[in-house]
């Protein structure tokens, strides 16, 4: 599917009729946000037992957690979840990679990187990169998941978050030893860890502050 040419999807086709689908981009950056946290809710727990007492089942742990996220996605793409589950989650995930295979996504890109942003964590940046470059409030507008995407991957340059994005993803290989230097720093300055201590988040506003004013980092770094 084109989004140049195509009418956006609006419905999926699962065992061979069309359900209505969740498009606002707030779905699927909650369902993202899911995947990738490592911890479960308590009714995930649930499912992740009731599968695993399945003789049928191949006993994998991360599978089986896995597979209660995408069943919790369900509720929230669905709002009349699909009798065939297989379909629905196979259709559900089709929506969310925008219509594309991982190879798709992943091709003209090199090596899979290791994530450089995060919906969570970087909801500051990204809204204001929407606000500068696009005019867009994120936060009082409805925009399907597709144009969202297609969005964010246009960010230009300059922005904030496509700076932070570079600077995580930036390969310090062949570097001379002060370019090295910089990028560790910025790359631990902007790390996206699990817990962030005060020192850092303060460090972290400081070089922030200094990169919007084109500021001297030399002081901070």
């Amino acid at each position: 599917m084109n989004i140049l040419t195509d009418q956006l999807p609006e419905t999926v086709l699962v065992a061979g009729q069309e359900h209505k689908i969740n498009t606002d981009f707030r779905v699927s950056i909650r369902f993202e946000e899911m995947i990738q946290d490592k911890n479960i809710t308590e009714e995930q727990r649930f499912f992740v037992e009731d599968i695993l007492n399945i003789p049928e089942f191949d006993g994998d742990e991360k599978k089986a957690r896995l597979l209660a996220k995408y069943n919790s996605g369900l509720v929230l793409y669905y709002p009349e979840i699909p009798e065939d589950l297989d379909g629905a989650i196979s259709q559900m995930l089709w929506f969310y990679q925008c219509g594309k295979t991982e190879e798709q996504k992943q091709s003209g890109k090199g090596k899979k990187q290791d994530q450089i942003y995060s919906f969570t964590h970087d909801a500051d940046y990204i809204y204001a990169a929407f606000m500068e470059q696009y005019g867009i409030d994120l936060n009082a507008v409805e925009l399907h998941w597709w144009k969202f995407s297609a969005m964010f991957a246009g960010l230009k340059e300059d922005c904030l978050i496509s700076k932070v994005m570079g600077y995580r993803a930036a390969d310090t290989a062949g570097m001379d030893k002060e370019q090295k230097k910089f990028y560790k720093k910025m790359k631990e300055i902007y790390k996206l860890p699990e817990n962030v201590s005060e020192e850092d988040r303060m460090l972290e506003e400081e070089v922030t502050q200094a990169l919007l004013s084109g500021g001297d980092l030399s002081n901070i770094l």
